[in-house]
C-alpha cells in the first residue's frame, strides 16, 4: 500500500505549515528513506517563490528504510543523501558516458516532493551511500554545494600544481576552498570583504585579494591564476575578474549571475582563456565528491535548525537574507 508523508510544506515563500502527502507504492528501483538532514539551499528559494504548497529541499540525508524488488546496491541501514538529480533514462549518450546529469530526459529538482520532511520516496539509482565518518547534518549540504565545486575541480581536470581562486566565501565558496586546499592546489580566496581573511584560510586559502583593491596596476603585480570558480550571483566586472588568469586559464561559474554578462572577448583569443560553466555533479562524481570528503575530513559549516514549520521558516530566511554562515541545515525527529 501507499505511504504517507509528512512534510514541511510553505505557504508562503517564508513562512511554512506541517502538511501529509500521499506517495504511491515502491516501484521496483525506489526506496522509502526516513530522512535525518536537510540542506536549505539558494535554489530552494527559486521553488518556493511566487508558489505556495510545494515541498523544496534537495541536499537530503537519510536512513534507508525499505527497499524495491530491484535495489541491488542498497539495503536497509545504509545512510544515503540525495535530492537534486532524480532520475535520468540511463540508455541515451549522455547518460552511457557517466554525464546523468546532461540526459536530456533528466528529471531534477524542482520537480516532485523535496527534502522538507520527515520521509521521502526516492530512485535508489540517484541516491549515494554516505561514508560512515561523515554525520549526516554535514552529508546534507554536501549533495548539492560540495557536488558543485567539487565536480568544477574534478571534470576541468584541476591540477594538484594549479593556482586556484575561489570567488566567494559564502555556502559554496567555504567548501571549494576545502576542496581545492585537500586536491593539492595552491589556493587564493578573492572577496569583497577583508574581514573574512582568517575564516578564508581557516577553510584552506593560503592567500586573500580583496577585489575592492584590485587596479590594473595591482593585477599586474599578482601571481596569475590557472583556474578561477567563481561562486556568487552578483555582477562582477567581468573583464579584471579575467584579467587575473594565466594564459589558457579557465574561468567557471558556478553562481547563477543575476544580469547579462558584458565582457572584452580579445583575451579569450589573445591569451586562450577559456569560459565555462559546471552545475551539480553526476552519479560517478558525486561518489567520488563523498569518498574525498571522507578522506580529508572536508565539512560545511553549518546553522542546525529543527525540522518543523518553525524551524524550516527560520532557517529559510537566513537564507533568504544572505545571513546563513555558511549552510543551514534542517534536523528531522528521531
Amino acid at each position: 500500500m501507499g505511504k504517507t508523508i509528512t512534510a514541511i510544506a510553505n505557504i508562503t515563500e517564508t513562512t511554512f505549515k506541517e502538511e501529509n502527502f500521499e506517495v504511491a507504492d515502491l516501484n521496483p528501483f525506489e526506496v522509502y528513506i526516513k530522512i535525518k538532514a536537510c540542506g536549505v539551499c539558494h535554489t530552494d528559494l527559486y521553488k518556493l517563490a511566487n508558489k505556495s504548497d510545494v515541498v523544496a529541499g534537495h541536499e537530503s540525508v537519510g536512513e534507508v528504510l525499505e527497499t524495491g524488488s530491484l535495489v541491488k546496491h542498497l539495503k536497509v541501514g545504509d545512510i544515503v543523501g540525495f535530492g537534486y538529480l532524480k532520475w535520468a533514462c540511463l540508455d541515451c549518450e549522455e547518460c552511457s558516458s557517466g554525464n546523468e546529469i546532461m540526459c536530456p530526459e533528466r528529471v531534477r529538482f524542482p520537480t516532485g516532493l523535496g527534502g522538507f520532511a520527515h520521509h521521502a520516496v526516492f530512485d535508489s539509482r540517484f541516491c549515494y551511500k554516505v561514508p560512515k565518518s561523515i554525520e549526516p547534518k554535514y552529508a546534507g549540504p554536501l549533495m548539492c554545494a560540495g557536488a558543485t565545486v567539487f565536480s568544477a575541480l574534478y571534470n576541468y581536470k584541476v591540477s594538484p600544481t594549479h593556482r586556484v581562486g575561489i570567488v566567494g566565501i559564502g555556502g559554496l565558496g567555504h567548501l571549494a576552498l576545502q576542496f581545492a586546499k585537500a586536491w593539492g592546489c595552491h589556493v587564493v580566496a578573492i572577496s569583497t570583504n577583508s574581514s573574512k581573511t582568517e575564516e578564508a584560510k581557516s577553510f584552506g586559502a593560503h592567500e586573500f585579494w580583496n577585489s575592492k583593491e584590485f587596479t590594473d596596476e595591482k593585477i599586474s603585480k599578482l601571481d596569475k591564476l590557472d583556474f578561477i570558480i567563481n561562486t556568487v550571483s552578483g555582477d562582477l566586472p567581468w573583464d579584471q575578474y579575467f584579467s587575473l588568469l594565466k594564459p589558457n586559464g579557465t574561468f567557471v561559474l558556478v553562481g547563477v549571475t543575476e544580469k547579462p554578462m558584458t565582457f572584452n572577448g580579445g583575451a579569450f583569443i589573445g591569451d586562450q582563456l577559456k569560459f565555462a560553466g559546471s552545475l551539480v555533479a553526476s552519479r560517478h562524481v558525486s561518489n567520488k565528491m563523498l569518498q574525498f570528503a571522507a578522506r580529508h575530513n572536508i565539512k560545511p559549516q553549518i546553522e542546525e535548525y529543527p525540522m518543523t514549520a518553525e524551524g524550516t521558516a527560520q532557517a529559510v530566511q537566513r537564507v533568504h537574507d544572505n545571513k546563513a554562515r555558511y549552510r543551514a541545515v534542517l534536523i528531522a525527529p528521531e
